[in-house]
């Protein structure tokens, strides 16, 4: 019998000008997908995609819609050609899971909303978060080679010796070698920062973002945030979502609510959905969306994984045919 799969979402950092072109050409199940975001968005989102500049999709309001768009007509894309091809439903995974804001496009992906709901929660969390990052001002430093509890003691002793501050891990995206991400206040990083290499670190590397994701600076925008995740219609998900904030698989569209309002201010688990994943009989898995990040980090967690991606118009075909093979081998079995 074949291993358990996993779809994977990428998360802000993964956008580059150009992204989901090819996708738009090729593909009218994904033009379908662009279409919405720009309505929902409001204006050519497609346009700041796929032409630039590199600054206009730097801008949070820009990239995350960008980001989530992408994925989504990537796995639109896949299921179009899939059922070109075999005239069934594209079988699905045993679990999902996305990179904070990548954790919308699993929640879509789960069949636990839709994807104009998706993208328009993905809109309103762009806008409030760049609004709370304006109000309070702040940015992220990649923490390499050291780990998670180190870190962490490290980001309290410059919460102690820098009145304010509010620095704190952000992203824990690998166990070994060790890959943390702290957010806060400008002179909390730089005491974190500090106290890091102190304690071993090899890198300690100045991220260039819109602010101090996942951390306290962003709690303006978790209120508004939830009142919107409130409004709009969800139900239970076909596919369980590995949850950013506790790793563990969501499978009731309250707790997928609660995920989605509670992820913005608190840490992305993400070594340790991926360990889940693995102890889960996870060694197959496609990452949709912009670049390799989360493949690559899925490869060096669990070396005997199987890991595709894709984001053009060759990676929907590379794992089209995988997956038939796959199935031909489990019908065959």
């Amino acid at each position: 019998m074949s291993a358990s799969m996993a779809w994977l979402f990428p998360g802000q950092g993964s956008q580059a000008v150009g992204m989901g072109q090819p996708l738009h050409r090729d593909s009218s199940a994904a033009r379908d997908v662009f279409l919405i975001a720009d309505a929902v968005w409001g204006g050519s989102l497609t346009g700041s995609m796929f032409d630039g500049p590199p600054e206009a999709l730097q801008a949070t309001v820009v990239t995350q819609p960008a980001i989530v768009s992408v994925s989504l007509a990537a796995l639109a894309a896949v299921r179009e050609a899939w059922e070109a091809r075999h005239g069934i439903p594209l079988p699905e995974p045993s679990f999902v899971a996305g990179h904070s804001v990548g954790e919308f496009a699993a929640v879509v992906a789960s069949g636990a909303t839709d994807v104009a709901t998706g993208l328009r929660l993905v809109c309103e969390r762009a806008r409030l978060m760049q609004w709370a990052a304006d109000t309070t001002p702040g940015s992220m430093v990649a923490v390499l080679g050291l780990g998670r509890d180190a870190v962490e003691a490290a980001c309290a002793s410059a919460r102690e010796t820098v009145p304010g501050s509010y620095v704190s891990v952000a992203n824990d995206n690998a166990h070994s070698p060790a890959q943390i991400v702290i957010a806060g206040d400008l002179p909390g990083l730089e005491a974190a920062s500090a106290a890091c290499r102190e304690r071993g670190a090899r890198r300690c590397v100045p991220l260039t973002v819109g602010g101090a994701f996942h951390s306290a600076a962003m709690a303006p925008a978790q209120e508004g945030l939830a009142r919107a995740i409130a409004m709009a219609p969800f139900g239970d998900p076909r596919v369980p979502v590995i949850a950013n904030v506790t790793a563990i698989p969501l499978r009731r569209a309250r707790d997928i609510r609660a995920e989605l309002a509670a992820q913005v201010v608190s840490p992305v688990r993400w070594a340790d959905t991926v360990t889940l994943l693995a102890e889960s009989g996870c060694r197959r898995f496609v990452e949709f969306g912009q670049g390799t990040v989360l493949g690559n980090l899925v490869q060096r967690a669990i070396p005997d994984a199987e890991v595709h991606s894709v984001g053009d118009t060759d990676g929907v075909g590379r794992v089209v045919e995988w997956l038939g093979s796959e199935a031909g081998e489990n019908a065959n079995a």
